[in-house]
Formats: C-alpha cells, structure tokens, sequence
C-alpha cells in the first residue's frame, strides 16, 4: 500500500530509525519493541500526521532486517559475532514464534504481554545483580540451555505477537553464560531470522511501502554504525548497566500500558 508523505513526515521517520537504531547497534535490542511505539506516538508529538498500525508494522518489519544485517556485519569484523548461537537460539525461537502464533487465542493477550514485561524486569535485574564484567569473547556454548531459553521466549512471543528478542540479552547472558559483547553482536543475527520471515509476509500483504520505508532504512543504518561504535567505547560494566535500563524501561512500559 502507497501512501503521499511530505518531506517533513519522511523526515521525521528518518530520524526515529536513526535514533531507535543507535540502541540497536549499542545493545543489540534495536528492533520493534522500540520502532513501534515510537513511530506512533513521536510524529503527532511533533506535530507531523501520525502514521497508522497497518503502515508502521510494515515498515518496521523491512526497517529492522535491514538495519540488523549491518548491525550483524559490523558486530562480525569485531568477532564479536557467533553463527553456532545464531543458529541454536534463531531456529528453535523461530519455530516456537510460528506455534505460539497459532495457539495465540487460547491465552489472553493482556496476560502475556504482563509475563513478559515481569520477565524483562527480572531480566534487568539479574543483569545487575549477577555481572558478567568481562572483555573476553570465549565461552562454551550450552546447546540445551541456548534453545531452553529460545523455546519459551519464542512461544509466548509468538501468542502475544512480539518477538521478544529484547529478552533474550539478559537470558544469554545470565542463564547460557555468553559474553555480553557477543550476546549483542549474536542478538543482531537472531533477529535477522525472525525479521526475514516477518518481511516476506509483509511485502506479499502489500503492507510495505517502498518510499517510507526507505526513509527508514536511510535513518537506521548511520544509527546502527553509531551504535555499534559507541557499543565498543563503552566499559562493559557501563554497558551492561545501560542495557539492564533499556530492558527494565521496556518492561515498565508494557506493564503501564495494560494497566493504563
């Protein structure tokens, strides 16, 4: 679906996918947990005709597959970049989101998106409470423990119509034992699979138009370079505290949001 933008509307989606994808470059949570609500509610903010559901579930989707590919590239020539982590988390989180998307009416909606701002909450917390401050990248992957978090994640994200990869960062960290610089480089890459798919289905429902969009991915990937150099200045204890205040803010605002 085509729809006329002015320069200033164009302009405004640019920036907001600069902005959400400097998050994502620095802590590789960059993708519609933080798009969506910021492109409905920032442009009346200032002033610009909202954009509707429809619209920005379309642009988003193509926006985040674009802006992690780079994010995931840039994370690479850092090494900090794990196909194996990819791959046991992406497939099984994928797989689960597609049953959870089919069971999604046999469990309140309102109930899940309240289990999973607890959950990041939770997640927030234990990153404070059990820091991994270390700058080395090695790690033994744990297969069962990485697709143990990347089943439920995907399940429930699945029934509530939301990724959730903003919960897995502090699940790999604190559960699987991965370096958090890996764990946001790798994050990047799960994020791909789901977003791949999302963006085919969006393309064939004719939600994406292709002149916005492309405001947005002109926006997001300089956003998404940032990011990621910020990510690599930064202390990892630094890091890890921003990280857990993102999720925690996350977490907070879905639960407002149920109760509002």
């Amino acid at each position: 679906m085509v729809m006329a933008l002015d320069i200033g509307q164009l302009g405004v989606i640019a920036v907001i996918a600069f902005a959400t994808s400097v998050v994502g470059g620095m802590v590789g949570i960059g993708g519609a947990v933080l798009l969506i609500p910021a492109f409905l509610v920032i442009p009346p903010l200032l002033g610009v005709p909202p954009l509707d559901m429809y619209r920005v579930s379309g642009i988003t989707s193509v926006q985040v597959l674009a802006s992690s590919v780079f994010g995931a590239a840039l994370h690479s020539k850092r090494g900090t970049f794990d196909r194996r982590l990819v791959l046991a988390v992406g497939i099984p989180l994928m797989l689960a989101s597609f049953v959870g998307a089919k069971l999604s009416g046999t469990v309140s909606a309102q109930f899940l998106e309240a289990l999973f701002g607890v959950v990041a909450i939770l997640g927030a917390a234990m990153l404070l409470v059990r820091p991994r401050d270390t700058e080395s990248l090695e790690y033994t992957l744990s297969y069962p423990k990485a697709i143990g978090i990347a089943l439920p994640v995907g399940l429930f994200g699945g029934m509530v119509g939301m990724a959730g990869g903003f919960l897995l960062t502090p699940l790999l960290v604190t559960v699987v034992g991965v370096p958090l610089r890996v764990t946001i480089g790798s994050t990047l890459g799960i994020v791909i699979i789901g977003a791949l798919a999302a963006s085919l289905g969006k393309v064939m429902a004719g939600m994406v138009d292709p002149i916005p969009t492309a405001a947005a991915i002109i926006g997001a990937l300089p956003g998404m370079w940032l990011g990621a150099r910020i990510s690599y200045r930064l202390h990892i204890t630094h890091l890890r505290r921003i990280l857990a205040a993102i999720i925690a803010a996350i977490g907070v605002g879905m639960l407002i949001r149920i109760m509002g």
